[in-house]
């Protein structure tokens, strides 16, 4: 018995790797093709959502869907409004400080009181409010954050602001 070494000539070596570059080639496009014709998907959350019913909110400011829906719900002595919480700057979120009652956004240092009026620094705009409304089935708030109130500023001494009796109107404050 003998040990037969079988040795790779230069040719088969060439060979080998000539079609392993071949098939790495066509993998790699195959790979591409399938990449190009699958679409991206962004899951979304709805933008039109219920919040509950009108006597879950006291008085004030409420935080509880800003995480999840990028809202806040206010209630002031006239009704209840929703705030998209969106700085209108670049798109951070402002925080809401109680000892301040206003938002500062993080980002670049605006201020907005509670009803949305730019108070300080380089914010353009003031905040959104979202469309809202009462469903008659069940008697809750319906928020739908598509149709936003975008009222032209007037600029004041105390920053950019709106007359709030021209913001307190349907569909983007409920009088309760």
């Amino acid at each position: 018995m003998s040990d037969v070494d079988e040795e790779i000539t230069r040719r088969d070596f060439f060979s080998i790797v000539g079609w392993g570059g071949v098939a790495a080639t066509l993998g790699g496009s195959a790979f591409s093709f399938y990449r190009f014709y699958s679409p991206n998907v962004l899951y979304e959350s709805q933008k039109v959502f219920k919040i509950g019913k009108p006597s879950e909110y006291p008085p004030g400011l409420s935080e509880k869907w800003k995480k999840e829906r990028q809202v806040w719900v206010v209630r002031n002595e006239s009704g209840i409004y929703v705030m998209i919480s969106i700085c209108r700057h670049l798109g951070c979120t402002p925080n809401w400080f109680q000892d301040k009652q206003a938002f500062l956004c993080p980002c670049h240092g605006s201020i907005f009181s509670i009803e949305g009026n730019v108070l300080g620094g380089p914010s353009p705009r003031l905040l959104w409010r979202a469309a809202v409304k009462i469903d008659p089935t069940d008697g809750q708030i319906v928020v739908d954050f598509n149709h936003r109130q975008d009222p032209d500023p007037m600029s004041t001494e105390q920053g950019l602001r709106v007359d709030e009796a021209s913001r307190e109107v349907e569909p983007f404050f409920l009088k309760v």
